[in-house]
């Protein structure tokens, strides 16, 4: 195909961590352009995976890319926060591994028709799943300056939230926001000209993790897939800000190094509770991009790879 849906980031280094059986069973949990699932299909003929999407665009490409594999490779049409539930109607009960490429690609920010990114003027929808019931427009037409606010400090980590909720909440009294360069107007109608690129990014960002419950699925579809993961197996998980990273950080610690009783004075005494591990780390700090693969690939360079283990 004359162009690729978009770059795998740590494509090698991803498949490597995985540790992968020859007859095992993984899953890609964000299928793509199906980059990872494509390397893990050809390592071994006797692999089986399952890639989880929703974005119809994405699943049209990589069904075309994979259908090579057709015989060992399905895709699902869910997000992965229904990891457990989706696997469950395939007879699948254990797999061997996962990988996650979180985010979106530079394909969907591309896309116009559903309005990811501010370069372009579009509809104010945001959904990866068409079938999610709230759009950004519905969110900004409905929330509270108050939620609003939340919403940019905690997923845009904006620190002129409150202030930027407050024009929002005022503009759509006077007429509805319904486009992206609408909602730009507003939001940087009172930002110095050099830092509004970097301002509309936090905003917007915030506003598609809130539409798509992505940091709520994350943490979910984690503790599913520990539960799913046989012993030996591992999940290696792609992040590109510093919420996903802190979730998978956070998730694997948990579980990794498991305190004897939260907040009692034992704990103190004797924190780690080892016996009670279900995982080991692989990767003690985050594996990065090589200034090469960056160079190659800008999208790469804020991107971290964690890996751990099922005892």
């Amino acid at each position: 195909m004359a162009n690729d849906y978009h770059i795998p980031v740590l494509a090698r280094e991803a498949i490597e961590a995985l540790d992968i059986r020859t007859d095992g069973m993984y899953i890609d949990a964000t299928l793509g352009g199906g980059g990872y699932s494509e390397m893990i299909l050809m390592y071994s003929p006797s692999i089986k995976l399952y890639g989880f999407d929703t974005d119809p665009q994405a699943i049209g490409y990589a069904s075309k890319k994979l259908e090579k594999f057709s015989d060992r490779f399905k895709i699902i049409a869910e997000n992965f926060s229904d990891l457990r539930d989706a696997l469950a109607k395939e007879h699948v009960k254990q797999i061997s591994g996962i990988v996650y490429d979180l985010g979106v690609s530079s394909r969907q920010l591309d896309t116009t028709s559903i309005g990811l990114s501010y370069r372009f003027d579009a509809p104010l929808d945001m959904r990866l799943d068409p079938r999610l019931a709230r759009s950004a427009m519905d969110i900004i037409a409905t929330t509270t300056a108050d939620e609003l606010k939340h919403i940019f400090g905690m997923y845009g980590e904006e620190p002129m939230s409150g202030r930027i909720a407050r024009w929002i909440v005022e503009a759509r009294q006077v007429k509805p926001i319904k486009t992206t360069h609408e909602l730009a107007a507003i939001v940087t109608q009172g930002i110095r000209e050099d830092k509004k690129n970097s301002t509309l990014s936090r905003i917007f960002q915030a506003l598609r993790i809130e539409v798509n419950d992505e940091l709520g699925s994350l943490r979910s579809s984690l503790e599913q897939a520990l539960e799913l993961l046989e012993v030996g197996g591992r999940i290696v998980v792609v992040s590109y800000h510093s919420l996903e990273d802190r979730i998978v950080k956070d998730f694997f610690a948990s579980y990794a190094n498991p305190k004897v009783v939260e907040g009692s004075l034992e704990s103190l005494r004797q924190s780690i509770d080892e016996k009670k591990a279900r995982l080991r780390l692989i990767t003690k700090k985050p594996i990065v991009p090589s200034d090469e693969e960056v160079s190659r690939n800008p999208r790469a360079r804020s991107a971290k790879m964690r890996v751990a283990e099922k005892k």
